[in-house]
């Protein structure tokens, strides 16, 4: 499974380009304790790895008092990134929280402006946009928030579409209560899996053809909505007649 974690990426042009040379001078050397290393980039995107030391606590047994203690135990962590300046996106793989890591680190180079935006994707119709362009899939499961178990009762939930010729239909039904949803494409290259979440996080098979992640990732920014704050809603029963007007 290879997973990617989106945020919306805010910078200028003279930034990003403050930011490149600043990567390309704190390249990663054994004796350091952090740095950059750097693939093949284009003009306004770049491609690497972020290395820096990681602190974590490790529980053990003193060995002279037999009494339970944290030791903090240190290792090289690895942030595998993508700044993609052109389509405003940020991204890292496997781990969410290796974006908190790679913001302080840009945010920490000189003549660097940036920020890194949450994303809202609007599912339904990311979803709708990827069955347009890949015809031969099916809506596999989803994951609902607030969905209505029993009277007064309310869960977030994964669910599996029992018959995939109603998953366009409970898509709709769902459409403001998606939290995410798992596609199966059937394509030329053989049968893969994409699960897409509103925070912006894609995961895709391992057998998953380039071609589709890169369009799934471009499409991002496209389905981002502006999240407007509003109160808590506590009573269940309200809350689905509110859905169903």
């Amino acid at each position: 499974m290879r997973s990617f974690h989106f945020k919306a990426l805010v910078t200028s042009g003279d930034s990003f380009k403050a930011m490149r040379r600043a990567m390309e001078e704190l390249n990663y050397e054994a004796r350091m304790e952090r740095g950059f290393v750097l693939g093949e980039n284009a003009p306004s995107r770049a491609l690497g790895k972020y290395y820096y030391v990681k602190t974590s606590k490790q529980k053990g047994i003193d060995r002279k008092t037999l009494k339970p203690i944290e030791e903090k135990v240190e290792s090289l962590a690895e942030c595998k990134f993508d700044i993609d300046l052109q389509h405003g996106l940020v991204s890292v793989e496997e781990r969410r929280g290796e974006l908190n890591s790679l913001f302080e680190a840009l945010d920490s180079l000189p003549d660097v402006s940036v920020e890194f935006g949450d994303l809202n994707i609007n599912i339904k119709d990311y979803v709708f946009e990827l069955q347009h362009a890949y015809n031969k899939n099916e809506i596999r499961a989803m994951r609902i928030k607030e969905y209505l178990a029993r009277e007064n009762m309310t869960c977030t939930g994964g669910f599996k579409v029992l018959d995939v010729r109603e998953g366009e239909k409970l898509c709709e039904k769902f459409s403001d209560q998606l939290e995410g949803v798992t596609l199966s494409f059937k394509l030329p290259s053989g049968k893969c899996n994409l699960t897409v979440t509103r925070k912006g996080s894609l995961r895709f098979s391992d057998d998953a053809p380039q071609d589709l992640v890169d369009y799934a990732r471009q499409q991002l920014p496209r389905f981002h909505e502006a999240e407007v704050e509003t109160a808590e809603i506590r009573d269940p029963v309200a809350a689905q007649r509110k859905r169903k007007k």
